[in-house]
């Protein structure tokens, strides 16, 4: 079963966060500090926590509205959190055979919870469907084929009787067979109704949500007695985050008294073996420090109480050899980025082989540098994308993927008038809060410019963004695209693509592409009669587009352009808006609908390019590929 899109209400500082589709593998929840991001976790969590650990109360309701809500009757109608989910063929083939073929009319359905804490469903299903399977699995015929009727004609069959030899009365076959089949039916049905049942039983199957944040850190020093009482008694949820996460690394290895038996061999041998595992864990994905190796032991601790009784308290102690420096110290002294990835791998272990739970990390590896967190992006790819769901809040660039931007949500709080709010488009009225998406591309991009000699210079993001997704466009239709040795670089605006030429071109080769018209810009030409650029190597657009002055923007079609642009923009221009000027087509959109941000409707193709793309016309893909030709061709031999 997968998660497909949730959605928060009147939870919190979100009022409604609207539909947020979820994506199969990774989602990425990007805003700024206090923007609601941890919010939209937890109220999902509340849904089915996998450790119970988390419930949905009335203290979670947005404050300023509460009295206001619950004279109204709001409150009570409120839903704070509701998911629909897909099911697999598993699912399916669940439902079929306890409710019988034909009965699910959607492979879709929605669970919500309230602030009652009961849960609630939409499923769509064929009532008459599932009386037919019914009658067909109880050898019966000619019944009601809507459920209360089914139940009625079930009752009276029940009474029905036959004389025997003797003439006396007796319940007749029918009536036994009724009387069975109705216990069934009520068992089946207990509420007489088809798709109550139906989503209680899919509320059985539905997803368990793992969450995971920096309170979950165990300590490298905690007590055993509450954890293990907590293990005895099943009141796991009841323990403090931290506790919960050593409570997990205990059970990697529990395997009886031994955790406390009073053995040291035994005591030893077993902790040995949970932390020889886990350090195998942590090496795997560590990369940072391979060097280091968990140490878990028991530390029993006298104790004299003030009635002079003897006691022995138990702790966990969690410790770490550096063998490279051949010493060892406590968790708690090692960095905070060190403690949260392997108290995580310790916590999640008991549910990584359970493919059907969800995990929901807020704000993972913030305490790691660039490169650490760029790996622990890895991890989440590579190991937990491949295998759950994941949902991951950041205000990082480096926990940002530069290369999947559609698993991208915005989120943003507009204060207690509109609440947050959750898009799709990476678009927001805030700069801050896209500046972690700017940062991966542009630590995307630094991290590619000096992998070979050839770069081609872009005046900014968008130029790369539509050069890009063209390129990959007309890959698909078999058509010519940019060189795969070319190492695309936005220069930042015009006025600095002669600086990042000045410090390429010593160096490596490089091709510009201006904006323009047939001329090259002065200060381009000032590069040339400096030795920095060659003459062949500068390409102008407007010969590209067959203006006298042209963008990059001027190489799409005006139709398609007007379709980016308006879907980007929640606009609706049209070509008659723009009339019939021979003049840039940024120009004339600005002139009918006022300035706007250039980025915006590169970003929004760089989000929906899988469909986006399909709608382009002929002279759009005619212009790039004539660009790409013209790149291609300033390309040295290869030697």
């Amino acid at each position: 079963m997968r998660l497909k899109d949730i959605r928060v209400e009147r939870f919190r500082n979100i009022l409604d966060s609207g539909s947020v589709p979820i994506d199969g593998a990774i989602t990425c929840l990007v805003g700024k500090n206090e923007s609601g991001k941890t919010n939209l976790l937890q109220a999902l969590h509340t849904l089915n926590p996998a450790l119970g650990d988390r419930q949905i109360d009335e203290d979670q309701y947005p404050r300023w509205l509460q009295k206001t809500d619950q004279r109204s009757g709001k409150y009570a109608e409120a839903v704070p959190i509701s998911a629909t989910f897909e099911l697999d063929l598993a699912d399916e083939d669940e439902i079929k055979g306890i409710y019988g073929d034909g009965v699910l009319r959607s492979t879709e359905w929605t669970c919500s919870r309230k602030y009652d804490g009961q849960l609630y469903w939409t499923v769509e299903v064929d009532e008459r469907a599932a009386c037919k399977a019914f009658e067909e699995r109880h050898g019966l015929s000619s019944l009601p084929h809507d459920l209360p009727s089914l139940k009625a004609r079930l009752t009276s069959f029940a009474q029905t009787t036959e004389p025997d030899a003797a003439g006396v009365e007796q319940p007749s076959g029918l009536a036994v067979k009724a009387t069975t089949a109705k216990a069934s039916a009520d068992f089946l049905y207990p509420g007489d109704q088809v798709a109550g049942a139906v989503g209680g039983s899919l509320a059985k199957l539905m997803p368990k949500f793992f969450y995971f944040d920096s309170y979950s850190e165990m300590k490298g020093r905690t007590e055993i007695a509450p954890l293990i009482n907590a293990l005895i008694t099943e009141t796991e949820s009841t323990l403090p985050a931290a506790q919960r996460t050593a409570l997990a690394l205990l059970r990697l290895g529990f395997a009886g008294t031994k955790l406390v038996d009073p053995s040291y061999e035994k005591r030893s041998g077993e902790m040995e073996a949970v932390a020889a595992d886990l350090t195998a864990q942590v090496r795997r994905f560590w990369r940072q420090n391979q060097d280091l190796r968990l140490v878990i032991d028991i530390e029993a601790a006298p104790e004299v109480r003030a009635d002079g009784q003897h006691i022995v308290n138990q702790f966990l102690q969690l410790r770490v050899l550096d063998e490279r420096h051949f010493f060892t110290n406590n968790l708690d002294a090692r960095s905070s980025g060190f403690r949260w990835f392997v108290s995580f791998l310790a916590a999640f272990k008991d549910f990584h082989s359970d493919s059907s739970v969800i995990v929901l990390l807020d704000e993972p590896a913030l305490s790691l540098h660039a490169r650490a967190q760029a790996d622990f992006l890895s991890f989440i790819e590579e190991t937990l994308g491949a295998r759950h769901q994941v949902i991951y809040t950041t205000h990082s660039p480096f926990m940002v993927d530069a290369g999947h931007l559609e698993r991208v949500r915005v989120v943003e709080d507009h204060g207690p008038d509109d609440g947050v709010t959750v898009k799709t488009q990476l678009m927001s009225r805030d700069p801050d809060t896209l500046s972690p998406i700017q940062g991966a591309l542009g630590y995307d991009i630094a991290q590619n410019i000096f992998v070979g000699p050839d770069n081609l210079v872009v005046e900014g993001l968008s130029d790369y963004t539509y050069l890009t997704i063209l390129s990959e466009t007309l890959r698909a239709a078999g058509r010519a695209t940019l060189d795969p040795r070319w190492r695309v670089l936005p220069a930042g605006g015009a006025g600095s693509m002669p600086a990042a030429v000045s410090l390429l071109g010593r160096e490596l080769d490089v091709t510009v592409v201006a904006d323009g018209g047939s001329k090259p810009p002065q200060k381009l030409n000032d590069l040339v009669t400096a030795g920095l650029l060659e003459q062949q190597r500068i390409i102008t657009l407007g010969g590209i587009a067959g203006m006298r002055l042209a963008d990059i923007e001027d190489l799409f079609e005006v139709r398609d352009f007007l379709t980016i642009y308006n879907a980007a923009l929640g606009q609706h221009l049209t070509t008659t808006d723009l009339g019939a000027e021979d003049d840039r087509i940024i120009a004339r959109i600005e002139r009918h609908a006022g300035k706007f941000n250039h980025n915006d409707p590169a970003t929004w193709l760089l989000a929906n390019r899988a469909t986006a793309t399909a709608g382009l016309g002929a002279i759009t893909l005619d212009r790039f590929e004539a660009l790409f030709h013209a790149i291609n061709s300033t390309l040295r031999p290869r030697a």
